[in-house]
């Protein structure tokens, strides 16, 4: 009975703790972050960048063979394309990643060959728990700022009662648990190297 109101509690908590909002592209950082994989993403992180709200676009997880100039075609309109082909920007693509631990590794890498030490990070609102969580373990000394997607379909107001919503929750939920319990059990060695 206990340990089914401790799920019960964990999994409200989960859910009621996912961010609501975007971040606002006034708040400015040194580079923007985009995990792919889900909808909306790199469309959000291409606006962002566009605003003005960091000078450099890492996106994670790109297909091996797709170039800037591909993504910008797919994921802009004719303006914002135009402005970002004709501007300072910096887009940068990583090809390795494969999962948010790997997004998370390649960042690390990237942000320290730059010096870079403040990202706005983009992935779905269902997905930033266990994001912040991979990329505070790697970038301790990075300020991240969580900026959250919200793709068509998601409804956090009555997930239960959506499939494909209560799906996602229950995929996170799980992950992000057993994230945790990884790094609990990590020896003390490991936690401080």
């Amino acid at each position: 009975m206990l340990l089914a109101m401790l799920w019960a509690i964990s999994l409200a908590w989960f859910v009621y703790s996912m961010p609501t909002q975007s971040a606002s592209p006034s708040t400015k950082s040194e580079a923007i972050v985009v995990l792919t994989g889900g909808q909306g993403r790199v469309e959000h992180g291409i606006e962002m960048l566009a605003r003005g709200a960091a000078p450099i676009l890492f996106i994670s997880g790109v297909g091996e063979h797709v170039t800037v100039e591909q993504l910008l075609l797919k994921h802009t309109n004719a303006k914002i394309h135009n402005q970002l082909m004709h501007s300072d920007v910096d887009i940068v693509l990583d090809h390795v990643a494969r999962s948010t631990v790997s997004n998370a590794d390649q960042t690390a890498s990237f942000l320290r060959k730059r010096g870079i030490t403040s990202i706005r990070l983009v992935t779905a609102s269902y997905h930033m728990k266990r994001s912040m969580h991979e990329f505070k373990a790697v970038l301790p000394d990075v300020k991240i700022l969580p900026d959250a997607v919200f793709p068509e379909g998601f409804e956090r107001e009555g997930w239960w009662s959506h499939e494909n919503t209560r799906r996602l929750i229950f995929s996170e939920f799980y992950k992000y648990w057993v994230v945790v319990i990884r790094d609990w059990l990590k020896p003390a060695e490991e936690k401080n190297a």
